[in-house]
């Protein structure tokens, strides 16, 4: 192929994927802040079995829930410190919690009077309200318009008669947003992520694509910034936008703490109460986004279990170390964990967090405050997923960015990315690579870590190679035989099944007939599924979640036409037929890789190297099956792969 033509089918490739975004009211799921419509389905379904039932006992005994309750709406709501002066403050939160109970008692009952009740509290409030005061004002605002827009999301989008929506609507906008999509990067943690938890919710109401961007890179500049990993350095970082630029200034705002370990919270020494509400805050904009098909979990999981954990872990037993907040800790840990608690254990399979475990049990049902609402009853054990489609992300240093990896030298070889489409010098990761297949990456012992697995040539059996972070893996460990006629065509699938663990698939090179064996954690999978053939005519199939419902994809290329295809997952390991995304695809059939996310927007990227000219290529996806245009990360790849 001459050069012109590769530069011209690269062009094709880039300029079909790069279709245009659909209208900005289109692009959001609803109802989608905190809870969806299948996650309320199987609450729905499960309201006679425990933990539910009590759970919604709890809710129905509530003062909140009741059909005689009268809101109480102020013009303007003044909250001084600890909401003292208490002008409205208690008044307020009070109010959109009610608001929210009755949408949920109406979503779980069909009940139209719930209905109407949660619609009658928040027109009296969208008459009147007008601003918040007083220097509480920007938390006093965070705490009620995160109940508001997850009222409102719910009552709007699964209830016709709401005459009024527009004006409550239009009250979000004017007098929540502004306050609180600001941020307040040189307060406690907890304030900003509590305000970015009310503006990713009210973004998703309003279809406001711009403020929902907004706050995501909010959340993810204050992240590593409240939850600190080694990984950080001997520090931890600075809020972007604060103040704090030196070491003594950052000791000083993590409240005098100088010895620092994965999972501390930068309000730990304060009390443990404030530091619950900043990681239920985390995990509550990570559940939002991920309705939305942004992956939010992949990026805080390890932060959020670690905090988990080690709180849990004071509180329960009572033993607060020496280099601990100088021995003595204000151990007042509440009902915080719930929703990332079933992110991390239900969802992404984490076992290894005893004392939260311990924790979340002990406090169930969890009742309602401030900003915190029902959550035994809207997300315990729940299986819907918020944006789990990357569990087959090469993230071989734990960072939450998506690495290069290659055996085709014989050695393990491992870029990491950095988070903004460029990866780090090449890293030596492991020799003896020659005797296996070209390997597939995932976490199939179900530690969060990701792992390799390849077939031996000689034996033709599976071996696994379990990441230890920081680019290390174990050894190999034997899983199997038989594995011959799927050597070439591995594809690690992310979850299918939607049972939160990582799903193995691969092509028989005789039949052509695809087959999945569904991951079981601890290495281990179920017997083999075929679930259709015609597969002899593509490309290596890669999987990732490329139209972000959080469920694992498949993309391949038509040998014969050269056109790109997606097969969407459905859950219960069913597939779509195929789509085709787009032609001129032949230079970068065989080497076509899906890397997870590597440039820090939540969506899965796909790479690969131009056969004819070793240049490296890179599509960020949009959501929706769509990519972007290609981007080059350099030459010299065409060894590699």
């Amino acid at each position: 192929m001459r050069p012109a033509r590769i530069a011209a089918a690269a062009v094709l490739a880039a300029a079909v994927l790069c279709v245009p975004q659909p209208a900005q009211a289109a692009v959001f799921k609803h109802p989608g802040v905190l809870v969806s419509r299948a996650q309320l389905d199987f609450v729905r379904a499960n309201l006679g079995n425990e933990p539910w039932k009590s759970a919604w006992a709890s809710l129905q005994r509530s003062a909140q829930a009741s059909l005689s309750y009268t809101a109480k709406p102020r013009a303007t709501v003044d909250c001084g410190p600890g909401s003292k002066p208490d002008n409205g403050c208690s008044d307020e939160r009070n109010d959109s919690m009610a608001a929210y109970t009755h949408a949920l008692q109406w979503y779980l009952t069909k009940d139209a009077r719930y209905a109407k009740k949660a619609i009658q509290i928040m027109d009296a409030w969208s008459a009147v309200i007008s601003k918040h005061t007083g220097s509480n004002a920007p938390l006093q605002t965070g705490w009620a318009g995160a109940n508001f827009s997850r009222a409102a999301e719910l009552i709007k989008h699964t209830y016709p008669g709401w005459a009024q929506a527009a004006r409550f609507a239009g009250k979000l906008r004017s007098v929540y947003l502004p306050v609180v999509i600001a941020g307040a990067p040189n307060n406690n943690g907890n304030w900003e992520l509590i305000m970015t938890d009310a503006a990713i919710g009210i973004a998703v109401h309003l279809d406001d694509r711009a403020s929902f961007d907004r706050a995501v890179a909010t959340w993810r500049g204050r992240l590593p910034a409240y939850v600190y990993l080694t990984t950080d350095g001997s520090v931890p970082k600075a809020p972007p936008r604060s103040t704090y630029d030196t070491k003594a200034e950052i000791i000083d705002y993590w409240h005098g703490q100088q010895t620092f370990v994965d999972g501390l919270t930068q309000e730990t020494c304060r009390d443990f109460w404030h530091s619950g509400w900043g990681l239920a805050a985390i995990a509550h904009v990570a559940e939002t986004a991920g309705h939305q098909g942004v992956d939010l979990y992949s990026t805080a999981k390890h932060r959020l279990r670690r905090a988990m954990d080690l709180h849990a872990r004071v509180q329960l037993t009572g033993t607060v170390p020496s280099w601990l907040c100088g021995g003595k800790v204000k151990a007042d840990l509440g009902a915080h964990y719930e929703v990332g608690y079933n992110a991390l254990h239900q969802r992404l399979g984490y076992d290894d967090m005893p004392y939260a475990t311990q924790w979340v049990e002990r406090k169930r049902p969890v009742g309602m405050s401030h900003f915190l609402a029902w959550e035994t009853l809207t997300h315990a054990r729940n299986p819907q997923y918020a944006g789990m489609g990357l569990s087959a992300t090469p993230d071989f240093d734990a960072d939450g960015v998506g690495d290069l990896f290659s055996t085709a030298t014989g050695t393990l070889t491992v870029w990491n990315g950095r988070g903004d489409d460029t990866f780090g010098p090449p890293a030596t990761a492991g020799g003896e690579w020659s005797g296996f297949s070209r390997p597939v990456a995932g976490d199939y012992d179900g530690d969060g870590l990701t792992d390799l697995l390849a077939v031996k040539k000689d034996t033709h059996t599976l071996h696994v190679w379990n990441g230890q972070g920081g680019n290390s893996f174990g050894p190999a460990t034997e899983l199997g035989p038989g594995w011959e006629p799927y050597a070439d065509s591995l594809v690690t699938l992310g979850d299918i099944n939607q049972d939160g663990r990582t799903d193995l698939g691969a092509v028989h090179s005789r039949t052509g007939v695809f087959t999945f064996w569904n991951g079981k954690g601890g290495n281990a999978f179920g017997s083999g599924t075929p679930i259709g053939g015609g597969w002899t005519g593509f490309s290596r199939p890669v999987a990732g979640d490329f139209d972000g419902d959080g469920i694992g994809d498949l993309l391949a290329v038509n040998e014969d036409t050269h056109v790109l295809h997606v097969w969407n997952g459905r859950g219960a390991n069913n597939f779509t037929g195929a789509a085709e995304v787009g032609p001129g695809w032949e230079p970068y059939a065989g080497s076509l890789m899906s890397l997870g996310d590597v440039n820090g927007d939540g969506r899965p990227d796909v790479a690969a190297v131009n056969a004819e000219t070793g240049t490296l290529y890179v599509w960020n996806g949009r959501g929706g099956n769509k990519f972007g245009s290609a981007t080059s990360v350099g030459a010299g790849w065409k060894t590699s792969f």
